[in-house]
Order: structure tokens, then C-alpha cells, then sequence
């Protein structure tokens, strides 16, 4: 849930950054010389403008209204809280099984490339977990 958040975020500050359909240079250059122009291009542009103040604002009440999401629908936000949980221990463990295979490939390379003795492998268990659902 925090990474869609996160995403729809960015991407909305990205798009808000980026300049704005029919706005670039070749559209206003054949606007002036008399060349094609979209069908309500001047009565929209005009209508749509907004100033920073006011995009300010907008944005504080959509932010005033995520934050309020929780409040409005407690069981998709405790659904969500229990995926996240979920996913968070999972990429912790096979992070950590990865991290431990990693080491004994780099630990047996190194050995193989400088004496021939037979590595000994001892398998280590990545840590547990924290369990975040219930506090421990």
C-alpha cells in the first residue's frame, strides 16, 4: 500500500513537472505562422490555468483526504497492513537465504583460487524475521 501511495505520488509530481500537452516549441511556432492548432486548444488553455497558490491548496486537500483513508475503510487498510507485513518477511528471509549463498560462492572462489583444499560447507540459517504485525 505504501509503495502505490509512494508511486501515484511521484508520478503525479512528475507529470505536474513536465510541460504540458501542446506547450512545447513546434505547437506555439505553427500557431503563430497560422498552422494547425487542435480544436479548442486557446478556450481550454485559458480555462485549465491554475496558479501555485491554488495548487497548493488542491494538493493539501488530497493529502488531508489519503490520510483519511484509514479512517473510512479500517478493513482494506488492515488487509493491506497484513500483505505488507507478509511481503516484508518474505523479502527479508530469501534476502537473507540469498546474502548466505552469495557469501559461500565468494567464500569457495576465493578458496579455489588459491588452494586446492575441498570447502567445507556448513549452512547457514538466515535470521528470523521481525514479526511486524504483532510488535515483537
Amino acid at each position: 500500500m505504501s509503495f502505490v501511495l509512494r508511486a501515484a505520488f511521484w508520478l503525479t509530481v512528475l507529470a505536474f513537472l513536465l510541460p504540458g500537452a501542446g506547450e512545447d516549441d513546434t505547437s506555439r511556432s505553427a500557431a503563430l505562422e497560422g498552422g494547425f492548432t487542435p480544436a479548442g486548444y486557446e478556450a481550454a488553455a485559458g480555462k485549465d490555468d491554475i496558479g501555485a497558490g491554488e495548487a497548493l491548496a488542491l494538493a493539501a486537500r488530497s493529502a488531508q483526504d489519503v490520510m483519511g483513508f484509514c479512517d473510512r475503510n479500517p478493513d482494506v487498510c488492515d488487509k493491506s497492513h497484513a500483505i505488507a507485513g507478509h511481503v516484508l518477511r518474505q523479502t527479508t528471509y530469501y534476502g537473507s537465504m540469498a546474502i548466505v549463498w552469495l557469501t559461500e560462492k565468494a567464500k569457495e572462489r576465493q578458496q579455489d583460487g588459491t588452494t586446492d583444499v575441498a570447502v567445507s560447507r556448513s549452512v547457514a540459517r538466515p535470521l528470523a524475521a521481525p514479526d511486524f504485525m504483532t510488535g515483537a
